[in-house]
């Protein structure tokens, strides 16, 4: 790409997601433990926290964000090249 960019002298633009994979929505019902200093007033209950985005390191985090990137981005009337 970017030797293309600089044969035909054309601007190109880089981008860096900082918090990319925490924008998605999880499709799967993911539950976590409360965090070891964390204290949730309970009544004496066990709690368990339920994910409603995506983390670093979770195994379809990527994908995840991927889906959520094209939809965004066909939306907004770009089309994927075959020819990649």
């Amino acid at each position: 790409m970017l030797v293309m960019s600089k044969l035909y002298n054309l601007h190109t633009r880089s981008i860096d997601f900082v918090l990319a994979y925490p924008q998605a929505e999880i499709k799967a019902d993911i539950y976590l433990m409360v965090p070891a200093g964390i204290e949730i007033n309970t009544d004496g209950e066990d709690v368990v926290l339920k994910l409603r985005k995506n983390l670093y390191g979770l195994k379809d985090a990527g994908r995840t964000w991927w889906e959520h990137l094209y939809a965004g981005l066909e939306k907004m009337g770009f089309k994927q090249c075959m020819a990649d």
